[in-house]
């Protein structure tokens, strides 16, 4: 039995965790920023998701968001997403924006930690010298604090020690340089060394949210316009190269797969303009295609933002013509099922949080052959065990 404690309190460490030793440096000092029912009303807010060199593609949707007339009043940011989103927070213009992010090379990103590894081995902090993206960072990013940005700019990073998300922007977390919060936000782990701040260790925010659309929603704006650079546009199975490198890189997107589908399932509404461009064939660190990535993110964007009902008759007069009933028909995607292949397991009506398949009997049946609401997340067909599931339409 455990112990009698007075007035019904519980003894410390038993049924939950014990209190801190030490206060939490997060807490010291004064708390800056507005609460969150002090915030203005936000009319839209624009959530730019993480995907590294697949993040050019913000680049179109800015240029689309121009062309059709649309402003946002507040820029939620996750790893290349935070970079991105903190440029145009700060006042960079998308030409400047473009010219900037084309001018980087592979080497103002990525140069090896080589003297730490011949000294430290495996106990090295990362593979490769953050000073290095950091400097790169101090060049293009608005010399601005949160409070000096020209739109509201929130940001995400993981904490190693407890796990939790941190949103830099938000009221507590808005005394720290917009350097170090977008360095935070794209410090891939084991690639970058963590940010180490106020006794914190903080990593990639995309790592638990590569499209935080929950955070968006906090803000409670009237509508939401997110891009999610993480959707395939075929089922092939990705290049995988057998070494550590490969092997951490391919371990991030199976984990951002999985996490993308739930938070797409448990978090997707009619308010929120979803913008998937079709980039997630190709290569994270492909410096090469800038403009061919920024130029799929243009037309996903002008595709959706023309036809989706909470942003289509905000569009400038000369592009609504043909908006409020779109001439193209709503996307779908076509669902198949082998029965040679099918086990019946049930995994695929596990998956589909649409209820495109139904796996009530031997053999599991496709309920909607055209499926327009579908996330795209290849979640069925990534998760059938025999290959028996195939999309069409992609």
């Amino acid at each position: 039995m455990s112990e009698t404690i007075p007035n019904g309190e519980l003894a410390s460490g038993e049924f939950g965790a014990q209190a801190p030793e030490a206060a939490d440096p997060l807490l010291d000092g004064p708390v800056q920023g507005l609460a969150l029912d002090d915030l203005p009303k936000f009319e839209t807010v624009l959530v730019l998701g993480g995907g590294a060199m697949r993040g050019m593609a913000h680049i179109g949707v800015l240029r689309a968001l121009r062309t059709l007339g649309l402003t946002v009043d507040a820029i939620v940011g996750t790893s290349i997403g935070s970079l991105i989103g903190a440029m145009v927070a700060g006042g960079t213009q998308v030409e400047d924006l473009e010219r900037l992010l084309s001018a980087l090379e592979k080497e103002d990103y990525f140069q090896l930690n080589t003297a730490k590894f011949l000294r430290k081995g495996v106990r090295a902090p990362s593979m490769y010298r953050g000073t290095t993206f950091r400097a790169s960072l101090e060049r293009i990013l608005p010399k601005h604090g949160f409070d000096e940005l020209e739109l509201p700019f929130f940001c995400n990073a993981v904490s190693l020690e407890s796990g939790s998300s941190v949103f830099f922007g938000v009221r507590g977390l808005r005394d720290i340089s917009l350097v170090d919060a977008v360095y935070a936000s794209c410090a891939l782990p084991a690639v970058f060394e963590p940010l180490e701040w106020k006794g914190r260790h903080l990593i990639d925010g995309g790592i638990t949210d590569a499209v935080p659309l929950r955070f968006a929603k906090l803000l409670r704006p009237k509508r939401i316009i997110a891009v999610d650079l993480t959707v395939k546009a075929t089922q092939r199975m990705p290049e995988f190269k057998a070494h550590a490198v490969g092997t951490l890189l391919r371990s991030f997107d199976i984990v951002e797969d999985v996490l993308r589908e739930q938070m797409l399932h448990a978090n997707l509404d009619e308010t929120i303009a979803l913008i998937q461009p079709k980039v997630g064939h190709m290569h994270r660190f492909d410096f090469g295609r800038v403009e061919e990535v920024a130029l799929a993110g243009e037309h996903a964007a002008l595709s959706v933002l023309t036809s989706h009902p909470v942003t289509r008759e905000l569009v400038r007069a000369d592009w609504r013509e043909g908006a409020v009933c779109p001439v193209e028909p709503a996307e779908y995607v076509s669902l198949h099922i082998d029965p040679e292949l099918c086990l019946g397991c049930g995994l695929c009506e596990m998956t589909c949080a649409t209820e495109g398949f139904s796996a009530r009997a031997d053999r599991a049946t496709v309920l909607k052959a055209h499926n327009f609401e579908c996330t795209r997340d290849h979640a069925c067909a990534r998760n059938c065990p025999t290959g028996a599931i195939r999309l069409g339409n992609l």
